[in-house]
């Protein structure tokens, strides 16, 4: 019986990690939009932690890749594309992305020593659990938040994800899992407008970015499970 636990910021993940698979949530919208771009025509993505890290490293790079993200919900000054999971699902010439976001990509690089890393959503929740399950090893779900503080689309998320690894498995959940999973089982007859009521929901739609919060809020609508390894995320799946 696996134990699950869930950190709900970033900054609550502590300790060693070598013997733990980890799920990194960033709801609105890295997770969601990671999801979105290997779903389609992205092969992988290389997550950075700097807007100039990104630029030199498309700049040492011979194999064209794009220039991915965003600042505080922005495009960056000259990324192709920003975060939105609906540019990235419109890409139509394939080719890998340099992916740098305020929250998600320094949540990956933090939980690297892990067993495993995988990328979390609503739209994968479930492809998520399944892969899980390949392994008895502890669960961590960390959600990214926001710049240190809560984010509740992604502790419901997390809540989601243990939802499914209940429907397949026996779990012990920490205190944490279970604050997740009663958050989850709170609004999951009503998830679209709880999204779109959080803070970063109402901001985004405020900015233009309403389309992305229904989009985000769709649940177990694809199979892929990017997976973080060797710095690039790529598609994985429950079957693999």
């Amino acid at each position: 019986m696996p134990l699950v636990d869930v950190a709900l910021i970033l900054e609550n993940v502590v300790g060693e990690l070598a013997r733990v698979q980890t799920v990194v949530i960033d709801v609105h919208r890295a997770s969601s939009t990671m999801v979105a771009a290997l779903t389609h025509e992205v092969p992988y993505l290389i997550p950075v932690e700097s807007i100039e890290e990104a630029r030199q490293l498309k700049d040492r790079l011979a194999m064209p890749h794009y220039l991915g993200g965003e600042r505080n919900r922005i495009k960056p000054a000259g990324f192709d594309l920003g975060n939105s999971p609906l540019e990235y699902a419109a890409i139509k010439d394939s080719r890998p992305v340099i992916y740098t976001t305020t929250n998600g990509t320094r949540a990956l690089r933090r939980v690297a020593a892990s067993s495993k890393v995988l990328v979390g959503s609503m739209q994968n929740a479930r492809a998520v659990a399944e892969v899980l399950r390949l392994e008895d090893e502890p669960i961590l779900l960390v959600c990214s938040g926001t710049k240190g503080t809560v984010a509740a689309e992604d502790v419901f998320c997390a809540g989601l994800i243990i939802d499914a690894i209940r429907q397949q498995q026996s779990v012990d959940m920490t205190d944490a899992a279970q604050i997740a999973y009663g958050s989850y089982l709170s609004v999951q007859h009503n998830l679209a407008s709880a999204l779109q009521s959080t803070h970063s929901g109402r901001a985004l739609t405020a900015e233009g970015f309403g389309a992305d919060v229904s989009y985000c809020s769709q649940v177990n609508i694809v199979d892929v499970v990017p997976q973080y390894n060797e710095g690039k995320v790529l598609p994985s799946y429950p079957k693999n």
